[in-house]
């Protein structure tokens, strides 16, 4: 599959550094990787282009221009929204403001401005695949969930229209994927967190139920990015 070249958020660690990993082990593959900040190894890997941003600050994004460019030369092209923050969690009535505006930039409005950037920077004929990371979370009710569950929910209706959209296009393919549950950052997150269903997330952590995510890439690449 020469000269793939993958937009991927939130690849500083867990499941985005090992989806750019996984690309990256392909030849010819290039990785425009959009976090806060990288590791060593991903700085030095000449296959690898750092764009630092933060998805909250929605001026920090990549735009056409710039997303045309790491598109340019390109075989075939995608888009990985992986990026996403689980906080805040709590009722309601006690949501930080600041919080939840965060959650909405990062896991809803920052999706929406990439995929209509990377559509509008595709190259002529190049085929493009966009793979949004959802949640199961997205369609059940989990005690003080509401703002990661609501955002994930509207991210999966933005990208049922884009698909319908583009139907019309089979170079462009729209995918959401839901992964399960991943030994990352994020869950450590949640089993520090005040919430009613909060031991379940102990226990499946402390029975080994998380499942890591290299393996998960994997299955993400291979079912989704590699056909």
């Amino acid at each position: 599959m020469g000269r793939m070249h993958v937009v991927i958020t939130g690849t500083s660690r867990g499941l985005g550094a090992a989806l750019a990993d996984q690309v990256l082990g392909e030849p010819g593959a290039r990785v425009l990787a959009l976090a806060r900040g990288f590791t060593a190894e991903q700085e030095a890997d000449p296959r690898l282009t750092p764009y630092a941003c933060d998805l909250a600050e929605l001026g920090s994004l990549p735009g056409r221009a710039a997303l045309a460019g790491f598109l340019a030369g390109a075989r075939e092209a995608a888009l990985v929204l992986n990026a996403a923050v689980v906080e805040p969690i709590g009722p309601a009535v006690r949501l930080d403001p600041a919080a939840v505006e965060r959650a909405v930039a990062v896991n809803l409005t920052s999706a929406v401005l990439l995929t209509g950037a990377v559509l509008a920077a595709r190259p002529d004929g190049v085929p493009l695949k966009i793979v949004f990371v959802s949640t199961g979370a997205a369609h059940h009710v989990i005690d003080g969930w509401s703002v990661y569950s609501a955002t994930k929910r509207g991210a999966e209706e933005f990208f049922a229209h884009v698909a319908a959209e583009w139907a019309h296009d089979p170079g462009v393919t729209v995918s959401v994927v839901n992964p399960g549950v991943l030994d990352t950052g994020m869950q450590e997150i949640i089993r520090g967190a005040d919430f009613a269903e909060r031991d379940r997330f102990i226990r499946r952590h402390a029975e080994g139920e998380l499942r890591p995510p290299a393996h998960v890439a994997k299955e993400i690449f291979d079912e989704y990015l590699a056909v």
